[in-house]
This record gives structure tokens, C-alpha cells and sequence, in this order.
């Protein structure tokens, strides 16, 4: 199952680096600490919501208005009840209302029993404010419609119905739903942990001065940032020098977390010598090299051992490259090891003509725009994958494939945001 020159296209490799993905534990951890996690079960709904009917407005809850008698005249288009209780939120009422009687009543407090609507008080008359309670309301006959402006009892969930899905990832708003419904504790899957390990000789920590022929190691806090981005816990492990023996010790460690990201080291050179030892490690290798452009040396493995796993990926050492594999093939894994069922597509409008060269898909640095309700994408200058000045500018990626060759502006295209959008 390969492209052209022997190579795996970027779908092939994503279907079968995500096959390899295992999902985390469930663990059950505070309402408080859920955020950003995903849900390992369904949560059902513990009992009907509202448990009785509540009030939506401020005014009056009446009951069916007095009948009148046939020697009197035409009934007046305004109905006159005795209000014969206040009932605010937090108390429960203490009269059943009978026919021709008013509760005077405020939001979200409980509907007395009787009561056939809610009337807004900004609908009603009142008397002449003597400074004593409201004795009488005066209501328009059109206001009087059965159940208006009342929440009735189970409208807003039922008991047993599915709350929250399994792998919903929790944000605010079902923090909020699941304190209104008393979850203390909801079962998750874990975090996963991800150690990162940077190869090469050449490298120096960010914050010194690289000596003749070095350079700042960017891709271990690029990845750091891009794993916590994604709810991961990052482990940073030491720079490993171009040698076997620094290389084994670091990858052994390394291979104790969830999963291992590598940059560096996994090309044709004769310094690339990562392959070679996570093989002697154990790693099994599912891909070694995607036809796209940056990223093409991208090594996918494996480790199987004493009843767990470690997926290994081994991304390139240039920037951008490193930064493109990773939204390409580690986020979506590590979504689907913390327990996303589905992944979306995202796709936007082309902004200008765009000309794929050579055999390979190109992951080429966008800036993502919301224009007149549509996504948008524009293609930025982009000199190499180590022109991270470039992708700095961008907020995304689109993908052209190379069988295309030619893209015109107002195509869709697919694309992929590095803001977390889709």
C-alpha cells in the first residue's frame, strides 16, 4: 500500500499510524480537573430537570380565571384574581391555587400547583401601590394561554436519557451542565503522556549562544507547546548526541511513556541512526517515509511489551517539517488515544492560485480567516521547512495534492488549523 516511488501517500500513513493508536484507561477524576478531557462512558441523565415546573418571568402565576354568570354581562377582556401568595426562588409554595387566584411569583421559583401560566408582570394592572401587598392583578384575556412562561418538569431532561455522549471532550458549558445535575466525580480517559526527545549533535538549548556550526534546539519547545495544546503531558528528556549509546539511553527512556516524539535523526544520513536503534529496542516500524512535502522522512513505530504500549514517532529535524507532521499525524493519534470517536475533515475557500511542484503533497503554511460566514485560506511565501519566519505568520496548513498540480482561486481545499478550529 504505496504511492509513487515506494512512498506512502498522507492518507495511507495517517490510517495506519491512527490504527496503531490504543485509547487511554478511564479514570474518574473531579468535575473541577475534567476540562479538555473526553468522556470514557456515557453520563445519563440522575432524575428529570427541572424536577418541577419553574417560573420563566417575573409576574403572576393564576390559575383558570372565574367563570361568570349567564344574568351578567359580557365578560370584560380582563380577568381579575385574588393574589393570595408570593413565592420567590428557593421557597416552596404553600398554596394550591384555585380558581380566580394569583401567586405572585419571580424567576426560576417553583409553579404552585393549580397555577395554569405565568403571566409577565409588565402584562398585568395593578392597584394603585397603597404601600400593602398586592391584594388583586388585573390580566388581558390574551395573556391567558395554559403553560406559557412556565419550564415544565422534565422539559429540559428526562431521567435515563443520554446526558454527554462518551468522548465528548468537556469544555465550560458541560461543566455548568454537569454541576446543575450533581456529577461530582465523571469518568475520563487519562492524559496522555508524551516524552520528547531531540537528536543531534548540533544542538544547543534555546537560551544559549550556539557555538560555530550549531544551532538552538526550537522543535523540543515547539513540541512541548503543541502537545499541551492538545491536552497531552509532555516529559522532556535530554538532547541525545548523534551516537548509539547517548541515542539508546534517552529513546529507553523515552519509551516508558505513552508515546515518544523524535526529531531528528530518522533521514538518509549517515548520522541517522534512530531507526537503527529503536529496532534493537524492540520498536516495530509501521511507516518510514510519506510522500508529502515538508515531512517526508517520517518514521511511525511501535513498542509491545509487558501488557502496554509506546507509539514512537520519529518526525524530521527541520522546523516546519516537524511542526507539519505533527498536526498531520500526532494530534489526530493522540485524540483518538484520548478518546475522540471521530475525526472532521476541515476545508476552506482558496484565496488565490496555488501550483503543487514535484510528485509530493504539499503541507503548505495558511492564514485561516472567517470572511461572510465562509473559512478562508491564503497561501503564504514559504522558502523552506526551515523557514519558520514564514509558518510563524500562518494559523494553518492546506493540503495540495500533487496529482492536482493546479489550484484556482475559490476552490476548496482541505485544511488544517493550528488554532484548534474543527
Amino acid at each position: 500500500m504505496v504511492g509513487a516511488g515506494g512512498l506512502l501517500t498522507v492518507q495511507q500513513a495517517l490510517q495506519l499510524a491512527l490504527q496503531a493508536a490504543v485509547v487511554m484507561d478511564a479514570e474518574d477524576v473531579l468535575l473541577e480537573q475534567a476540562a479538555g478531557l473526553r468522556l470514557a462512558t456515557d453520563l445519563l441523565v440522575p432524575q428529570d430537570l427541572p424536577a418541577a415546573d419553574r417560573a420563566m418571568m417575573d409576574g403572576f402565576a393564576v390559575a383558570e380565571r372565574a367563570a361568570v354568570a349567564d344574568s351578567e354581562p359580557a365578560p370584560s377582556p380582563v380577568a381579575v384574581f385574588a393574589v393570595v401568595e408570593t413565592v420567590t426562588a428557593g421557597m416552596v409554595p404553600q398554596r394550591v391555587l384555585e380558581c380566580g387566584q394569583a401567586a405572585r411569583i419571580m424567576t426560576g421559583a417553583l409553579v404552585p400547583t393549580g397555577a395554569r401560566c405565568v403571566v409577565p408582570v409588565e402584562r398585568t394592572s395593578l392597584p394603585a401601590d397603597d404601600g400593602g401587598a398586592v391584594e388583586r392583578v388585573s390580566v388581558p384575556l390574551e395573556f391567558l394561554k395554559a403553560q406559557s412562561h412556565i419550564l415544565s418538569a422534565g422539559s429540559l431532561a428526562r431521567r435515563g436519557d443520554v446526558l454527554l455522549p462518551a468522548g465528548t471532550q468537556i469544555r465550560a458549558q458541560h461543566i455548568a451542565l454537569l454541576a446543575e445535575h450533581g456529577f461530582a466525580r465523571i469518568p475520563v480517559h487519562r492524559r496522555v503522556e508524551a516524552a520528547v526527545l531531540a537528536t543531534g549533535n548540533e544542538l544547543v538549548h534555546h537560551s544559549e549562544t550556539p557555538p560555530p556550526g550549531c544551532i538552538r534546539n526550537s522543535n523540543a519547545p515547539m513540541l512541548q507547546a503543541q502537545l499541551a495544546a492538545v491536552g497531552a503531558v509532555p516529559r522532556m528528556l535530554r538532547t541525545a548526541g548523534d551516537s548509539l549509546e547517548s541515542l539508546r539511553r534517552q529513546i529507553q527512556l523515552g519509551l516508558r511513556a505513552d508515546v515518544l516524539l523524535l526529531t531528528g535523526g530518522v533521514s538518509a544520513g549517515i548520522l541517522d541512526l534512530v531507526p537503527q536503534v529503536l529496532r534493537e529496542e524492540g520498536v516495530q516500524q509501521i511507516l518510514h517515509g510519506v510522500r508529502m512535502k515538508p515531512g517526508k522522512p517520517l518514521f511511525v513505530g511501535v513498542l509491545r511489551q509487558s501488557g502496554r504500549q509506546c507509539l514512537v514517532f520519529g518526525l524530521p529535524g527541520n522546523p516546519v517539517s516537524s511542526l507539519a507532521c505533527f498536526e498531520l499525524f500526532v494530534r489526530p493519534v493522540l485524540e483518538r488515544m484520548g478518546g475522540r470517536t471521530s475525526l472532521t475533515a476541515l476545508r476552506a475557500v482558496l484565496t488565490r492560485n496555488f501550483t503543487v511542484r514535484g510528485d509530493r503533497t504539499v503541507c503548505q503554511p495558511v492564514q485561516l480567516r472567517l470572511s461572510e460566514g465562509h473559512l478562508t485560506a491564503e497561501p503564504l511565501a514559504w522558502n523552506s521547512s526551515a523557514d519558520l519566519k514564514s509558518a510563524s505568520d500562518a494559523n494553518g496548513m492546506a493540503i495540495f495534492e500533487s496529482e492536482r498540480g493546479e489550484y484556482g482561486a475559490g476552490e476548496m481545499v482541505q485544511v488544517i488549523s493550528w488554532d484548534g478550529w474543527g
